[in-house]
Order: structure tokens, then C-alpha cells, then sequence
């Protein structure tokens, strides 16, 4: 076995487990509905007025801990890590920014960064399907003079609906 694969592989384990544990977790994790009710919003630390706020309903952690742990499952096999990878790129992501601007601990942190630097390196070892994927989403057809008629018909009813939409709110 080459040893790329055999990095690959580690590094997509590795990932998968801490990911399906904190995906697991995530509604414990955030399951303080009180929050800090002794203390003014303006007194709040950037953590904890993010724990309040996603404590507020159950949720959206659990929406999170179940798209973590199907992510994590997704990287578990060889057919579906590409679809788990990209399924928790966007996830991580956010939890990377929310940690950096809400000045989660240091140590989850560095944690959520790895698992995304992680999560990106195994795309690219797949870069080669990767590529392959976008040329086939981006790939540029010959021009069919009926797309150009049903586009500008679906553009111009969406753009009526949305106005009627809007005037009827109000």
C-alpha cells in the first residue's frame, strides 16, 4: 500500500472520529438553555454569548451534531469521502469562525482548525477528481436557443412572483 494511502486514510480516520464525537455531543454541548442569566448581555464574553445564543433552542445544535456525524460516516468509506469531506468543509468552517470571533477556548480552536486543514488535504489528494467534478458542474454545453427562452420566461416570473410576494406582505 503506497504510503499516500496510507496517510490518506489515517488522516481521514482520524478526522471522522473526532468529528462523529463532537457531531454526537453537540446537543449536550450547548444544552444550557438558561445561559448566563445573572450577567447584562454587554457583560458577556464573546463564548459565552455564543453559548447562550445556541442554547437558546436544542435545535439547531442537533441539526449540526447530525450533519457532523453523517459527514463523519460519509468519511469513513472510500466511495463516499468526497461527499463527507465537502458535506464538512462548510460546517467546519463556521465553527472555525465562530471560534475565532467569539474567542472560543484556544484549545477548541486549534482543534476545529486542524479538523478543516485536515478536511482540505484530503481534497486535495482527490484533486484529480476534484477537477473532473467541476469540469463536468462547469462544463459548457452548445448554445440551445430554448434554454436562453426558458431561462428569460423563469427569470422574468420569478422576478413578478417576487414582487407580488412583497406586496402582499404588507
Amino acid at each position: 500500500m503506497p504510503f499516500q494511502k496510507i496517510i490518506e486514510r489515517t488522516l481521514r480516520y482520524f478526522v471522522a472520529f473526532f468529528i462523529f464525537v463532537y457531531g454526537a455531543a453537540k446537543p449536550l454541548q450547548f444544552s444550557n438553555n438558561n445561559g448566563f442569566p445573572d450577567k447584562l448581555v454587554s457583560e458577556l464574553t464573546g463564548m459565552e454569548l455564543m453559548w447562550s445564543f445556541f442554547g437558546y433552542t436544542q435545535t439547531i445544535p442537533i441539526i449540526i451534531g447530525i450533519l457532523q456525524v453523517t459527514g463523519a460516516l460519509l468519511l469513513l468509506s472510500q466511495r463516499t469521502k468526497i461527499i463527507g469531506a465537502l458535506l464538512l468543509l462548510p460546517i467546519m468552517t463556521n465553527i472555525v469562525l465562530f471560534d475565532i470571533f467569539y474567542q472560543v477556548n484556544t484549545g477548541a480552536t486549534i482543534n476545529a482548525i486542524v479538523f478543516l486543514i485536515i478536511l482540505i488535504v484530503l481534497l486535495f489528494f482527490e484533486q484529480n477528481k476534484m477537477t473532473q467534478i467541476f469540469k463536468i458542474l462547469t462544463l459548457k454545453k452548445t448554445k440551445d436557443p430554448k434554454k436562453n427562452l426558458l431561462f428569460v420566461t423563469s427569470a422574468t416570473l420569478a422576478a413578478m412572483l417576487f414582487f407580488a410576494y412583497t406586496f402582499l406582505q404588507r
